[in-house]
């Protein structure tokens, strides 16, 4: 290696060398551009990339001299939009011998962005994407252009709306939720009409005229064509994976067979999303069977996050996708705050806070700010990876994974001793040349149905096909086919015949 190489820098979607031997690049303030509207990043001055990716210093002449330039440049309006650095943001440093001078771009604030250059927004405003900077296109262009607003975003009221796009089945249903969660709130007092004022979900232009929904009443109980007529690419999507299918259970807002709305999703969707977990087997203070973990709240935490999160003016709507050891919730829009700031919790910018409050007044979710505590705790609680939160742009998106580990119903611990006897297991000796190297037992992806009936295996020490019909509101012929369904993968064997036949885990 030769003198000024540094083989473990690396231009990545956070680092840019540039030679910068004839002055001031005029690239540089596309990559300012980029790294303040993404995530940030390192711009190295007398720096280039060498022939297998690393970074090599080269120097540059008079760094004093340079940095006075980009100092001058940096608060010209006709070279960028805004200056986000500070003082101790541009370094000059002396390595093997060559000066170099490190610029460290932040994240920009969100009432900042975006932050453009060549006083023009509509072709200057640039974001990062792997090793390259990228022109941004008008849509996210007007996404951070709503993002900047400090005016909620859910809380104006659609004059072209009527209450008929509400449905009242649902406002019902909500309010049913309301009054488990919270039995003596002073709302529920106040007919339909009251408490949606109350919640922001309906309101009057300045005051006066007719009612009409708010943009979060429109979502939250809204029929799906409604909601559809304000945000074209309005879409909800639940899907489970399933070995031998492509999905075994599927639920989308544009079936035509539900509302379509973010409650009655919600209602439909999170009860799959955590049937895979183990139920602990505790009993409260009113003798209660308590169903709820660690892992039940975080993925609570999870899907509340994508719909009081999401941008719903953007592209691709919110997927939610359950797996055996897993469940991974993408939502659109970018997020508001930088994602090391969310991982370290306390910070939270609801890009929808009236929604967040009607979420929050059903308990769906935690104080502002910790939701991603929860999820890293209930990971240490299950013995499972951290969760994991992922920022995606053109379109922009928020990825989040949470890993179920031990909590998931279809973990099989290979670490636990077997229960077979000797004389129950055929041995290989080691030195065979048959011997086998031992394999994790797989996981199971289950369809909700297949799922309730191994909840009812693990509350009942057995159980009948009769008691499967009564879990699952099902005639005789789908028990039969599910309970040969599960016979099939091994996870429940058989005992008795006929009408004495009864089921158990194996």
């Amino acid at each position: 290696m030769k003198d000024g190489t540094v083989m473990t820098l690396r231009e990545n979607g956070q680092l840019e060398a540039k030679r910068a031997k004839g002055g001031v690049p005029e690239s540089i303030w596309e990559t300012y551009s980029a790294f303040a509207n993404t995530n940030g990043g390192l711009i190295i001055l007398g720096a280039e990339e060498g022939p297998k990716g690393e970074v090599e210093y080269v120097g540059v002449p008079n760094p004093e001299q340079l940095v006075k330039k980009f100092w001058d440049g940096v608060h010209n309006p006709s070279k960028v939009s805004a200056n986000i650095l500070t003082d101790d943001s541009i370094t000059i440093e002396t390595i093997n011998d060559c000066d170099i001078i490190r610029i460290q771009v932040p994240r920009a604030n969100r009432h900042l962005r975006p932050i453009y250059i060549c006083g023009n927004r509509e072709k200057g405003t640039y974001r990062r994407d792997g090793e390259g900077d990228y022109r941004c296109s008008s849509e996210e262009i007007v996404a951070m252009i709503r993002d900047a607003s400090n005016e909620p975003l859910d809380d104006t009221v659609l004059e072209e709306f009527s209450l008929d796009a509400l449905s009242w089945d649902t406002v019902s249903r909500y309010r049913a939720v309301v009054s488990a969660a919270r039995p003596n709130h002073p709302w529920l007092k106040l007919d339909d009409e009251g408490f949606l004022v109350k919640l922001n979900a309906i309101g009057r232009t300045n005051g006066e005229g007719e009612f009409h929904p708010t943009r979060a009443g429109l979502l939250m109980f809204g029929f799906e064509y409604e909601i559809a007529k304000e945000y074209a690419n309005y879409f909800l999507d639940y899907r489970e994976a399933d070995q031998e299918r492509r999905w075994a259970d599927r639920i989308t807002s544009q079936d035509g067979t539900w509302t379509g709305n973010l409650f009655d999703f919600w209602t439909e969707a999170l009860p799959r999303l955590t049937s895979g977990l183990k139920k602990p087997f505790a009993l409260d203070n009113n003798l209660q069977r308590i169903e709820d973990t660690e892992m039940h709240a975080a993925i609570r935490e999870a899907l509340a996050n994508a719909l009081v999160h999401s941008d719903y003016y953007g592209r691709r709507g919110i997927v939610a996708l359950r797996y055996s050891d897993r469940i991974e919730i993408a939502n659109p829009g970018n997020s508001r705050v930088a994602l090391d700031v969310v991982r370290a919790g306390g910070i939270s910018d609801a890009r929808n806070p009236t929604l967040m409050r009607m979420f929050g007044l059903i308990s769906a979710c935690e104080r502002m700010g910790s939701g991603f505590d929860v999820m890293s705790n209930a990971a240490k609680a299950a013995s499972a990876p951290p969760p994991e939160i992922e920022e995606l742009f053109n379109p922009d998106r928020v990825m989040v994974k949470v890993y179920t580990g031990k909590l998931s119903a279809f973990y099989f611990d290979t670490d636990a001793p077997s229960n077979s006897s000797p004389s129950e297991t055929n041995h290989t000796p080691a030195s065979s040349s048959s011997a086998q190297p031992s394999v994790p037992a797989p996981q199971l992806a289950l369809s909700h149905d297949l799922a309730k009936i191994v909840e009812v295996a693990r509350e009942k020490e057995s159980f009948t096909r009769r008691d499967v019909e009564s879990a699952l509101n099902c005639g005789p012929t789908k028990a039969k086919g599910l309970i040969a369904e599960l016979l099939g993968m091994g996870i429940i064997a058989s005992e008795g015949s006929a009408r004495g036949t009864r089921y158990r885990l194996r």
